[in-house]
């Protein structure tokens, strides 16, 4: 790539270029400093940002933060006070069995009371519960009356 131009040219016309700009250039050399250490072909870089504009960013960005802090301030009054916030009330202790051995005792005989009683499934649609020996029984020597009878027979075998 030409240093010069900065486009990248080779052989003839790359030479041809730089020949071209060099004799362009030619007399337009830097100003040799004086002897006083002035410069006076220097000046400052006009498209630059203003000094004055970062000093003004920086405090609207420090307006806008504390802004944002007061009105939150304002909106949760509550957040800036030290407050214990744990729950007051106790919490309620666990229930655990006393005794696991007498409640499965319960559990067991009130299952075999149903299981081996009679009462009601759903009173209101005249549903009965038997005890599961006769029900057995009488599915024995009558059957399912919704069964297939291809599967009573199949059965018997």
């Amino acid at each position: 790539m030409d240093k010069a131009t900065g486009l990248e040219r080779s052989g003839i016309a790359g030479a041809a270029a730089a020949l071209l700009f060099g004799w362009l250039r030619r007399g337009r050399g830097r100003p040799t400093p004086d002897p006083e250490g002035r410069n006076p072909g220097t000046r400052f870089e006009t498209r630059d940002t203003p000094p004055w504009l970062f000093p003004l960013l920086g405090g609207l960005a420090a307006g806008l933060i504390g802004m944002v802090v007061v009105s939150l301030l304002l909106i949760f009054p509550q957040a800036a006070k030290d407050e214990n916030r744990a729950p007051t009330a106790p919490m309620p202790e666990p229930r655990l069995q006393t005794d696991p051995v007498a409640d499965w005792q319960r559990y067991k005989a009130e299952s075999m009371s149903r299981l081996a009683g009679y009462g009601w499934a759903d009173r209101e649609h005249g549903i009965a519960h038997i005890p599961i020996d006769e029900a057995m029984r009488r599915v024995a020597a009558h059957g399912i009356p919704d069964w297939p009878a291809d599967a009573r027979q199949e059965g018997r075998r």
